[in-house]
């Protein structure tokens, strides 16, 4: 007889082979930050082999199954809140462990909450420490959110910001460690034309019809409400004009926001016109369905992974401008921008790429453009790593 199938017996943490660099990322839903994990390490085989990911396990999203369809690593650790002492000082116990066992040479915090946790365990672990910057911090420190201040006060060696606009507080905040920024890019996703027409047939838009979307997670600093009541302007002006919101609320943020827009779309008298699409996973395929993407933010973008991503795909872009767009953009050349908060300007821009389907056409070409020959992950992943490999030992 044949003896049953046994499961393979777990491997233990000393028999994994060693690392050059454990990321530690918090949440498991995905936001403008694991959206940068994500594409790094799709891009870069070499950042795969060298690195493994600690999740902390907030929230409920899929990010730790992703990433391993991608073959990346990750080793999920017990969650605990920075105000459950008792329990973070296991986490902390437990990654210094994983860092200690793998000979990990440098700990990745992707983002404030990663870094407080990931500053501390480098230290524990006799290791170097790497903040990810996803954010522009405010040049006076007291005016950042208590975690960020943590974070860029606790231990580190080195701060990688997103774009430049988000390394220039970085030295007056924290002046003795080195800051640096790279562009993390975005892959390149095909969109068949078959495809984006049967969005647009879903969403209920016809093909004399034009198109304007607004993806992001749904709050108020990303100022989809802006998008709405411009919307409503482009409508009575222009009736062939259609729209729609993409996202939803991601981490348990701002509920409220979401509500409020669908009640003012009828007030409006936007009616079936717009379209909320909520939370969705083909997110390329709905932005390739829109003849004009909207980045409608109040305050400046870190960088913008929405503005990319819709410009790869050769639609024209208006955009907020200051932050990573205004480092991506040139206005009336590759996208426009527009003033924040500002519904007019907004609104006079939809009109005016509603008009002109050359100018649509010639923004778009340009945009593709900038986006493969500037913005690709494979250079990002790659700048990335010559960072990690500077970097001396501890």
């Amino acid at each position: 007889m044949h003896k049953a199938l046994q499961p393979p017996r777990p491997r233990r943490v000393d028999d994994a082979p060693e690392r050059d660099f454990l990321f530690v990322q918090s949440t498991t839903e995905v936001g403008g930050a694991e959206r940068v994990l994500l594409n790094l390490f799709e891009a870069s085989p070499e950042l795969r082999r060298r690195s493994l990911i600690a999740t902390l396990g907030f929230g409920s999203g899929d990010l730790p199954e992703r990433l391993r369809l991608l073959g990346a690593e990750v080793v999920e650790i017990p969650r605990a809140r920075l105000r459950q002492p008792l329990r973070l000082v296991g986490t902390i116990n437990s990654l210094r462990r994983l860092a200690r066992a793998r000979r990990v040479r440098a700990v990745i915090g992707n983002g404030s909450h990663p870094q407080i946790v990931g500053g501390l365990v480098s230290r524990l672990a006799g290791t170097r420490s790497v903040f990810i910057v996803h954010m522009i911090h405010a040049a006076a420190l007291w005016k950042n959110d208590p975690r960020d201040i943590a974070a860029l006060k606790g231990p580190c060696d080195l701060m990688v910001a997103v774009s430049k606009s988000a390394q220039s507080t970085l030295g007056a905040l924290r002046p003795s460690v080195e800051s640096r920024y790279f562009y993390a890019g975005t892959p390149h996703r095909d969109v068949s034309a078959v495809e984006a027409s049967a969005a647009r047939t879903e969403l209920g838009v016809r093909g004399d019809e034009i198109l304007f979307g607004v993806f992001g997670r749904l709050q108020h600093w990303k100022g989809q409400d802006v998008f709405v009541e411009a919307a409503a302007e482009a409508a009575r002006l222009r009736p062939a004009a259609r729209f729609v919101v993409v996202g939803g609320s991601v981490f348990g943020l701002e509920p409220e926001f979401a509500e409020r827009l669908r009640r003012r779309a009828p007030e409006l008298g936007l009616g079936g016109r717009l379209v909320f699409a909520g939370f969705r996973n083909d997110v390329p395929r709905l932005m390739a369905a829109c003849d004009v993407v909207c980045h409608t933010t109040r305050v400046a973008e870190p960088f913008g992974m929405v503005v990319i991503e819709a410009m790869d795909l050769g639609r024209p872009v208006i955009a907020t401008a200051g932050g990573g767009p205004s480092e991506v953009i040139t206005s009336d050349e590759n996208g426009i921008l527009v003033p924040p908060d500002d519904t007019g300007a907004l609104a006079r821009e939809m009109v005016r790429l509603a008009d002109d389907p050359g100018l649509r056409s010639r923004i778009g070409a340009a945009a593709a453009l900038r986006v493969r020959n500037d913005f690709g992950t494979d250079a990002g992943a790659a700048t990335l790593l010559r960072y990690l490999d500077a970097l001396r030992p501890g």
